[in-house]
Parts: C-alpha cells; structure tokens; sequence
C-alpha cells in the first residue's frame, strides 16, 4: 500500500497541500417532496476507528495511506496522525468530502501529547458503501498555534480501477555539508540537491527541526527529475545553533524524500588576542674583563636575565672551562615583579687576580627556557672600566704586582692555597668566585662559589 506524501505545516500555503479551517457550507433548505420526486438519500457517516501506525514529520499531519479501497475504509478505517505539533494542547480535527460524495462531515477533538504528537483514526459505519468512494482533505486547526492549521488528504477507492497511477519516483535528497555554523548559514544558506522526483514537477524543499519548519522552497525538477537549491532561515534573526533536517515533496506523485539531518554549530568567540610572551634573555657584561677588574666587588662580571615570569625561581650557573681549579657557581634567586634578576660575580681573592684568567661558561634557567652564556677573564682586556692602574690589591701606585704575572702564576691546589686567607673562600684548594645580587639596586650580598 502506497505511503501518502505527507506536506510540509509551514505558516505559507504550499500550493495545492495547503491547509485552512473548514468551514462547512450551510445545507440549503430542503423542499418538500413532490409526487414526482424522491427523498434525499440520507448521507453516510464517519466515526472513530482503531488507532494505526501513522508517520508524521515533525510540524506535519499525515494519514496511515494516501488511498484505500472501501472494503478497507469499513474494515480497518484510515489512520490519522500528528508530529511536533504545540505539545499537550486541544486541536479540532475535520475530515471533510472534497469530490461531492454524500458522506457527513467528521468532526471530534484530539489533544496532543508531551511530544506534541497524537494518533488517531476514522472509519465508515457500516458495510462498505460505495457512497464513501471519493476524496477526503483532513485539517487539525487551533487558534492558539502560529502554524496552523495542518492538513493533508487521502482517498477511498472502488478497489480495481483501470485508472493510471502515478509515474513511480524515487526522490532522494543531499546537503553539501552535516555541519554549519550560524554565521555561514546566515550568510549562505544550506546547498540542496536531489533526484527521483517528477520530471518538471512542483517540488516544495522544507527544512525544520522537532518543533517546526523554519524555511520552505519551491522548485522545479528539470527534464531528468533533479533539482538544486540554497534553503536559508526565513526569519528576521539568525536562526540558533541546533540541529535541524531537509527534506523535498513532489507535488505531482505525493511523495517526501527521506530527511537528511544537519547541525547548525555556534560561532567560535575570540578571546582578546593575549600578547605573545616574550622569549627570557641573558645578558653577560662584561663579556671580558681583566682579573684587576674581575676582583673587584663592584665591578666583576654582572649577569641579567629577563622576561622571566615575575617571582619565579632564576637559577645562575658559572662554570670554568678546561682544567682550573675555581670552583662552580650556583645560586637561585627570585625574578622580580616585571621578571628581570640579576646577580654580580667577582673573585674574592684580590692578592691573585691572575688566578682567574681563564674563559666561563654561564647557563641561566628561567623556568622552561635555558639560557647560555659566556666570558672571558683576560690581562688584554679593556672592558669593565678599569684604568690599568689597579691591580686588585688597592694599590694606586701603578705597580701591579702579582696580578700582572697572573699567566705565570700556578693554578693548581697547594700553590694557591696559601694565596688566600679565610677559610670558607677556598673550595678545591683553590679560587673561589663570590657573587653580589643586586636586584633594583639592593645591597650587595657576595656570597661563595
């Protein structure tokens, strides 16, 4: 048994599925039978039969079947059926003659459910009359529901008629996406596709959800029955992320392609655009400096890290190259509220300048990031401000005593562990290099290696 093509219930008339009240003409008055004349037959009735299995889309009515025999309209009736209509509300519901047969109008109340859906079914009295043969329009109506009134049609045959059927279709629809977001929906629409529909026939394109239709189209199928079309909200605002179906009926056949599902996604928000964060960056000054210089505590070699994260922990670390005999330095510091540290390294042992000559390596950890670094403890220095007439001991007199014959002194443990007093400053019986931090200009802390 054929499927009734099921119209789409929008707020715009599709010509020829549209719905409107019934309203039944007044019955003209009759005359009083003549001599000559026989009584009005007595018009046959509808009443109410068993529920059936009726598929409805949803913000449509539909019927169980387009056409039945009246064998089988007075013996199982016809279903009636609604889907996404305004959920537990009281509709009128009228089946109505439409091709003159002398049948009664049908006329009782169904009420929706939570889903707004309802089931329903109607039947002729009595034996199969072939009074009931004919068309029938079916119309759900409430003044309360913007989309209505809901209507659709089915029809009782004699049973084996010659007349020709509708050519067979096919109709089959495709969207160019199952994805949109609001904003390309707005602006473009969704891209409709199909084929199997009646050549050059109406075909009316209807996108909804559960609750109702939001757009319908109509469009014409070319010689080959396809068709192709943009389906766009036809609202005033955007129509809101969710998700939504597309689905075509051929007017000619009565026919609804199956629905194809979309979604419709929110727009991404843009955060405010967070600066780049600026890569930590080590600065060595002096890169080379002479040893009168290096021992002096307000001068030395002064390395400044920055773009650190503000109060997190700055690791410096200064290392000899090659064989000497000076010892490490390693010490944490905290980076201050704009990330910048900083920290001063000297030689404590001003009587053997010399003894530092020599090249340093210096790795700095600024959190994720490790920074490298380097400089130079060399008598052909000319950085560090010195005047060549200091020599690390405090003399003023020009004489620079041990500390000019630093490359000839020994640098190795028992020959310079004499060389500096105070215990505490002499790690592997050599050189210790001291430090002063000076963070926005605190007090020096010099401290061992």
């Amino acid at each position: 048994m054929k499927k009734l093509a099921l119209a789409p219930a929008v707020a715009i008339a599709i010509t020829g599925l549209a719905a409107s009240p019934v309203i039944a003409a007044p019955e003209a008055p009759a005359t009083a039978p003549s001599a000559d004349t026989q009584p009005a037959k007595s018009p046959v009735q509808l009443q109410k039969g068993a529920a059936q299995d009726v598929t409805a889309q949803a913000g449509e009515i539909g019927v169980s079947a387009d056409s039945v025999t009246v064998d089988e309209f007075a013996e199982n009736g016809i279903g009636i059926g609604g889907a996404g209509l305004v959920a537990d509300t009281e509709y009128k519901l009228t089946v109505e003659p439409t091709s003159g047969q002398n049948v009664s109008v049908y006329e009782t109340s169904v009420t929706t459910d939570a889903e707004g859906a309802f089931d329903h079914a109607v039947e002729a009295v009595g034996e199969a009359n072939p009074a009931f043969v004919g068309d029938y329009k079916v119309t759900v109506t409430n003044d309360s529901d913007e989309n209505a009134p809901y209507s659709t049609s089915f029809k009782v045959t004699e049973g084996d008629t010659d007349e020709p059927e509708a050519p067979e279709v096919d109709s089959k629809i495709s969207l160019n996406t199952d994805s949109i977001s609001e904003s390309d929906f707005a602006k473009n629409g969704i891209e409709v596709t199909g084929e199997g529909f009646t050549p050059g026939g109406t075909v009316n394109v209807v996108g909804g959800n559960a609750q109702s239709p939001f757009a319908t189209k109509e469009v014409k199928a070319d010689d080959e029955g396809k068709i192709s079309t943009d389906l766009t909200f036809e609202g005033d605002s955007d129509l809101p992320a969710g998700d939504y179906a597309v689905w075509a009926v051929d007017q000619e056949a009565e026919t609804r392609s199956e629905g194809q599902n979309f979604t419709i996604t929110e727009d991404a928000t843009e955060d405010p655009t967070t600066p780049a964060a600026e890569e930590a960056e080590l600065t060595v000054s002096p890169e080379t400096v002479s040893p009168a210089d290096f021992v002096k505590e307000d001068k030395g070699v002064t390395l400044a890290v920055e773009n650190c994260e503000p109060g997190e922990d700055v690791r410096f670390l200064v290392n000899p190259k090659g064989d000497s005999d000076v010892t490490a330095f390693d010490k944490t510091v905290k980076a201050d509220d704009e990330g910048k540290a900083n920290v001063n390294v000297y030689g404590t042992s001003a009587s053997n300048a010399s003894a530092y000559i020599g090249d340093y390596d210096v790795t700095v950890t600024c959190g994720d990031d490790e920074l490298t670094g380097e400089f130079s403890v060399s008598e052909d220095a000319n950085a560090g401000g010195s005047d060549g007439n200091e020599d690390g001991n405090g003399n003023d007199d020009g004489d620079n005593g041990d500390a000019g014959n630093g490359g000839d002194l020994p640098r190795t443990g028992t020959e310079l562990t004499g060389l500096v007093g105070g215990a505490g400053l002499l790690l592997i019986g050599g050189v210790a290099v001291a430090l002063t931090m000076r963070r926005k200009k605190a007090a020096q802390d010099p401290a061992e290696i």
